[in-house]
């Protein structure tokens, strides 16, 4: 970490500046780890979302008919499955931040927090290249590929970044050398893939399942983002991105909190 080393408080350079210098390098750092010398894992990256919907149009087609009548069958699961992934990722990246750079906290420039930005930067520049990457490849097969309200479907991806910073940061305070808990994490992400409305349309289920699918906040930004993607697609009755905004403020404050309260520790066992 020469560029960190490089911020040393002899240069007087302003607290800024330093910040910014120490951000630029573990981006830099986290992005060749991402990347670098692994280029499987940079395939795995655009192929997983792909690898979905072929597995589920080949095992699953009967589901063509449960999306919608007036929407494809590849543009539904596609706008739904690559914003679970952007929030996913992240998440997880997140929430193993802390734990897998507690070596670079001797710098006195570092702070656990800063790995938190630093990845998820990269996770969220990584998935939005994927996403263009596999939007274009729909538009080469024929199908609709371009949203109708661009903008308002950037702010609902920008919310679930946010979601999964939040909840990264939660994660990765509580399960800091907390190996059992850790293991644990990932196994969240089946229920909420399930019940997030992803790979099905929940229009279709009783009223009594759906209002209970309505707690689910990554629900209502999944089918806003649908919704904002495809013109003719209507979102479920009852979603909307009040109750998520006020999940993500919630999940930052508590996140901000318990690092607050915890930073001292996890720089001493870094």
């Amino acid at each position: 970490m020469s560029a960190i080393a490089s911020t040393a408080p002899t240069r007087k350079r302003s607290p800024l500046k330093i910040q910014r210098a120490v951000l630029l390098a573990l981006f830099i750092r986290e992005l060749r780890t991402r990347i670098e010398g692994r280029w499987l894992g940079a395939i795995w990256l655009l192929f997983e979302p792909l690898a979905h919907v072929l597995f589920i149009l080949t095992l699953f087609g009967f589901l063509r008919h449960t999306a919608s009548t007036t929407v494809e069958f590849p543009v539904f699961l596609v706008t739904g499955l690559l914003p679970f992934f952007i929030f996913r990722n992240v998440t997880l990246r997140l929430a193993d931040a802390i734990g897998a750079n507690k070596g670079l906290f001797s710098y006195r420039q570092v702070k656990p927090i800063d790995t938190l930005f630093a990845r998820a930067l990269v996770e969220t520049l990584l998935y939005s290249a994927v996403y263009v990457i596999t939007l274009s490849g729909l538009g080469w097969a024929g199908f609709h590929w371009l949203p109708w309200a661009p903008l308002e479907l950037m702010g609902v991806l920008l919310m679930l970044v946010l979601m999964g910073m939040s909840l990264g940061l939660v994660l990765a305070v509580v399960t800091f050398d907390r190996p059992k808990a850790r293991s644990i994490v990932g196994l969240i992400f089946l229920p909420l893939y399930i019940s997030s409305g992803v790979i099905f349309a929940v229009h279709n289920l009783p009223g009594e399942i759906r209002q209970y699918l309505l707690w689910n906040p990554v629900l209502h930004l999944i089918e806003s983002s649908r919704g904002f993607f495809i013109e003719s697609y209507r979102p479920m009755p009852g979603v909307n991105l009040f109750f998520p905004l006020k999940v993500i403020l919630i999940l930052s404050a508590l996140g901000l909190s318990l690092y607050r309260v915890n930073r001292q520790q996890l720089i001493a066992q870094g």
